[in-house]
């Protein structure tokens, strides 16, 4: 059973930063991304991005109560369940901008 912990905690924390850490690259933004960018975010970059979508709706749910107590269900949903949403399905193939960043790339 701590070993699924371990893995969990592991798998959690390498979702939670492997967002800021490729978010943003200026000289990405002024070009076309590449076949090897195009399939490393097919193949790792949208996984993440959909485990961290539903572990951030999981959390969303459970933290409920407490959210709707302070007034901060809005803030709440933005952050555990749009910002992975729209990292994971509205974001160009191959680009690591975030849509925050640079919404133009994602509409």
């Amino acid at each position: 059973m701590r070993g699924w912990k371990s893995l969990l905690a592991g798998g959690l924390a390498l979702v939670l930063t492997a967002g800021p850490v490729l978010a943003y690259d200026q000289e990405q933004s002024r070009r076309d991304p590449s076949t090897g960018e195009m399939f490393i975010d097919a193949t790792v970059g949208r996984p993440l991005g959909l485990f961290a979508m539903v572990l951030g709706t999981a959390a969303f749910v459970v933290s409920l109560p407490f959210t709707i107590t302070s007034h901060s269900t809005d803030e709440a949903a933005k952050t555990l369940v749009r910002a992975p949403t729209a990292y994971t399905f509205k974001r160009p193939l191959g680009r690591f901008i975030s849509c925050t960043e640079q919404p133009d790339f994602c509409k």
